[in-house]
């Protein structure tokens, strides 16, 4: 007698592309933030070039930041789609939001 495995799926509906997108935008800004409090933790920071990398790296994760919200929020009014990863991306890219911010600001008046 064959045993067969039979799924019990109670949606047919999927992640939304946008969520998904936001929430991977969330990760590269968990890595640049990590690369920019490496550099300024280990880096020589009498180097001008050692700062203006921090100082590069910190916008552009800031710029991730947004663009990862503004796909959350698409991603949160799409129909018929699941938005766990939209509510996800979202939340962390706001919170690594103000990391970046406290970064910025420290490095500038710090």
């Amino acid at each position: 007698m064959e045993d067969k495995k039979i799924t019990l799926r109670l949606n047919n509906k999927k992640q939304t592309g946008f969520g998904i997108a936001s929430f991977i935008l969330s990760i590269t800004s968990l890595i640049l933030l990590l690369c920019a409090i490496n550099l300024s933790a280990f880096g020589n920071r009498l180097d001008n070039s050692i700062v203006m990398a921090i100082g590069i790296i910190e916008i552009i994760g800031f710029i991730t930041c947004l663009i990862g919200i503004v796909y959350g929020f698409i991603g949160e009014f799409a129909k018929d789609k699941i938005k766990t990863y939209a509510h996800i991306g979202i939340s962390s890219n706001l919170f690594l939001m103000i990391f970046h911010v406290i970064v910025i600001v420290y490095g500038f008046w710090g």
